[in-house]
């Protein structure tokens, strides 16, 4: 050991300390050289930032880094961005590597959405995607806002031009109006005393009113007693009416149903009923034969007409 050169110790020292400087600086990126990672691939056609060593990010845990970003011109310079993601997390197909910002202070990270596929290999390619960050959102929300500010101002430009148009005739509005009012002035003082005698015409004229109407008010009671007794005496006398013609209308009604009278007979009695008949019977009968053979029933002659009897005793005497 006592051999050993000064120039080799320095050397040494010098090898320890850059692999250990490498060794830290890795790690402080990310790199764990003694545990082993899967390789994931996924492209995008603008990274906006990212850089190696930018986190991967699983529900707000680190899960790995971006190990490797490389343009590929033979695929119109899209990007392929290697990331290196821990064994232990399982990557299924449906993944989706997110491109997102890292917080409001910038930079940018990977969020890994996991899938519920089959589990994927180290090497797969997953399918990239961009997540809206804190300036895109805030800016799709102040889109429809500004349109809407720029609306409001033209409203207001030309609420201020036709102002500008309406300036001179409300000037001569107020001119016009300043003249009525002092016409008014002028005629309200020319017949002041014309007005004092027509307020006074009319404060007596609402005296004697009141006065009018103090004495009718006993006429209308005694009008509206009289009407309410006359009211009174006419439902008393149609009621009474009334419960006198019900009263009618029952004996009659009894004395239907109890076979009482003739009405009540021919609606309870057949033999009334068939004799009725019978009669009408007959009567059309004899009206048949009275149209037929007139001559039965009605003799006329100019010269008169023997009696039948007379006319047989003849015969037999001779």
């Amino acid at each position: 050991m006592k051999n050993i050169s000064k120039e080799f110790k320095v050397g040494l020292l010098v090898v320890v300390a850059g692999m250990l400087l490498y060794l830290g600086f890795n790690f402080l990126k990310g790199r764990d050289f003694f545990s082993s990672d899967n390789t994931f691939y996924t492209f995008y056609d603008d990274i906006d930032g990212l850089t190696l060593s930018n986190q991967v990010i699983v529900n707000g845990y680190a899960v790995g880094r971006v190990d490797g970003i490389e343009m590929l011109p033979n695929q119109e310079n899209k990007l392929m961005i290697t990331l290196k993601i821990k064994k232990d997390i399982s990557v299924k197909e449906g993944s989706v590597p997110m491109l997102a910002d890292g917080g409001l202070l910038g930079g940018k990270q990977i969020n890994l959405v996991l899938g519920k596929g089959k589990l994927l290999e180290s090497g797969d390619t997953l399918k990239g995607d961009i997540e809206l960050g804190l300036t895109d959102m805030i800016a799709e929300k102040a889109a429809p806002l500004a349109k809407n500010i720029d609306s409001t101002a033209l409203v207001l430009k030309n609420m201020l031009v036709q102002y500008e148009a309406m300036s001179g005739s409300v000037a001569e509005i107020l001119d016009n109006t300043k003249m009525t009012t002092a016409s008014i002035n002028g005629i309200l003082a020319d017949n002041r005393q014309q007005l004092k005698n027509i307020t006074a015409n009319l404060a007596a004229l609402t005296s004697s009113l009141k006065d009018t109407e103090a004495q009718f008010k006993p006429v209308i009671a005694k009008l509206n007693t009289f009407a309410e007794s006359l009211n009174e005496l006419e439902f008393a006398e149609i009621s009474k009416k009334s419960n006198e013609l019900l009263a009618e209308l029952n004996k009659t009604t009894q004395s239907i149903n109890n076979a009482d009278g003739t009405l009540g007979k021919l609606i309870h009695s057949d033999s009334l009923y068939q004799q009725l008949n019978y009669t009408v019977s007959d009567l059309d009968r004899l009206l048949i034969d009275l149209r037929e053979h007139p001559q039965r029933y009605v003799h006329l002659s100019v010269f008169g007409k023997k009696d039948k009897k007379k006319e047989e005793e003849e015969k037999k005497e001779k």
